[in-house]
């Protein structure tokens, strides 16, 4: 590979005594992009993580001149009936099946005994479907969507805006806050978590003489900020101006909402116990009839799918990698982390990360 970019390796190339044979020197660059193409799986991602490891820290000057590209196949091929398209990410295949799902379905608010109009249901899917998306990033904070809902204020209906992980050995707790006087006192009663480095602004909150151990173990705690709080506040507001009310988030005992499919006497009652359901089932009614194949490998397409989907130059899709003052401390940090000699900081890295972990390719 580096006789192949022509470039040399190492460090950039300087004027001068002629004793920087071999080092990187751009101008000898024999392409005008450097494109990475590997597999849409686990393994995948780890090839890829390992060639922009060796660009950064043996080309870096290449990432920096913006020739690093990413090859973006689609993630997926769908088939209905005689047609066929390529499907790039989930979000793009979730708003197909949404479209497909709520084509002949109407949906009844059981406490009303209300329909709502279809052009309602579709502002309804494309509410769910933003905060499904939110919930996610809750979840991958390491919190319960379920339960971050049931902590907003009783008074207020305000949510909390910010979240604390506390692992002890293999257990790990999640505590939400609404404000950072709430965060402040949790800090001065728990000491021994090191909430606040000097990087978060420890002058802030002072850490003051804290216990190393708390019953024998070594407990960990990582402040997060919700930012996401906002636009759910925001959107479950719309939902209960539709008659969607957040008390009837989590699964009730009984049916909240009823999706009829179809009309007449061959129409399908779907009785629903949540206000997520409603999207689930779409989705559900959406996939019916549909052949979804999802490329794990670009071996699994043939020579005609990979041209048309990843190499013509007319079509293809590429993400560049980009490198600049802004992102490179924090980009040295990552690699730092999970590719560097020591290993302790990975081994953290993997326990704080490894209870968010979903579709797991093993």
């Amino acid at each position: 590979m580096i006789t192949a970019i022509g470039a040399g390796i190492g460090k950039p190339k300087e004027d001068g005594n002629g004793k920087d044979e071999g080092r990187f020197d751009i101008t000898k660059l024999r392409y005008g992009r450097i494109i990475i193409m590997t597999d849409a799986d686990v393994d995948g991602s780890h090839i890829r993580t390992l060639l922009l490891t060796f660009f950064f820290r043996q080309m870096t000057e290449l990432v920096r001149a913006g020739k690093i590209y990413i090859a973006q196949p689609p993630l997926y091929q769908i088939k209905r009936k005689k047609r066929e398209e390529y499907v790039d990410d989930d979000v793009q295949l979730n708003k197909i099946l949404i479209s497909l799902g709520a084509e002949d379905v109407r949906l009844k608010n059981l406490a009303d005994d209300k329909e709502v109009t279809a052009t309602q249901l579709k502002d309804i899917l494309e509410s769910l479907e933003k905060l499904a998306k939110l919930s996610e990033a809750v979840r991958r904070h390491g919190g319960d969507f379920e339960t971050y809902l049931a902590e907003r204020n009783s008074r207020s209906g305000k949510l909390p805006t910010y979240l604390v992980k506390v692992r002890d050995g293999n257990e790990e707790a999640v505590h939400y806050f609404h404000d950072e006087k709430e965060v402040r006192q949790f800090h001065q009663d728990n000491l021994d978590l090191n909430l606040f480095d000097a990087e978060l602004g420890q002058e802030l909150l002072p850490l003051g003489e804290a216990p190393a151990r708390v019953n024998g173990s070594r407990r960990r705690g990582k402040l997060i900020e919700l930012h996401e709080s906002a636009a759910i506040q925001k959107l479950i507001a719309e939902l209960a101006r539709k008659g969607l009310k957040v008390d009837h988030y989590a699964a009730s005992d009984r049916p909240i909402f009823e999706l009829l499919e179809g009309e007449g006497e061959k129409a399908v009652s779907h009785p629903l116990f949540s206000i997520p359901e409603i999207l689930q089932k779409i989705l559900e009614i959406g996939r019916r009839g549909v052949q979804i194949k999802r490329f794990k490998g670009l071996g699994e397409m043939n020579a005609k799918e990979l041209f048309e989907t990843t190499m013509n130059p007319e079509k293809r899709k590429l993400l560049k990698v980009d490198l600049n003052d802004d992102n490179a401390v924090d980009a040295d940090k990552m690699f730092t982390i999970l590719m560097g000699d020591v290993v302790e900081p990975r081994r953290q890295f993997i326990e704080d990360n490894a209870l968010n972990v979903r579709n797991l390719d093993v």
